[in-house]
């Protein structure tokens, strides 16, 4: 399992949060429409529902195209005006 920690700050008065995203270890999937490939679960620290899985051939592929969702989202935080910080320093 991979999680991603961050420090979420929307504005200078905000205190900010602390949030993740976390990636599930890639598994084969052996029955249903995606039999045969690997998928891996894919959470959000703010969402509570799990997000659909990511699949692909490979598991390599797979944890590309989490990391690939996950830089997507940290960018969209980003259009919406938020600082993503580091959590030990807190810095950008």
């Amino acid at each position: 399992m991979v999680k991603i920690s961050f420090w979420l700050k929307k504005s200078a008065s905000d205190q900010g949060s602390l949030e993740y995203i976390t990636i599930g270890n890639p598994k084969k999937v052996l029955e249903g429409k995606f039999s045969g490939l690997y998928s891996c679960e894919f959470y959000l620290s703010d969402i509570k529902t799990k997000t659909p899985p990511v699949c692909s051939i490979t598991p390599i592929d797979v944890l590309l195209l989490a990391l690939e969702n996950a830089k997507i989202n940290l960018q969209c935080l980003i259009n919406k005006g938020y600082t993503i910080s580091d959590i030990e320093t807190k810095q950008e």
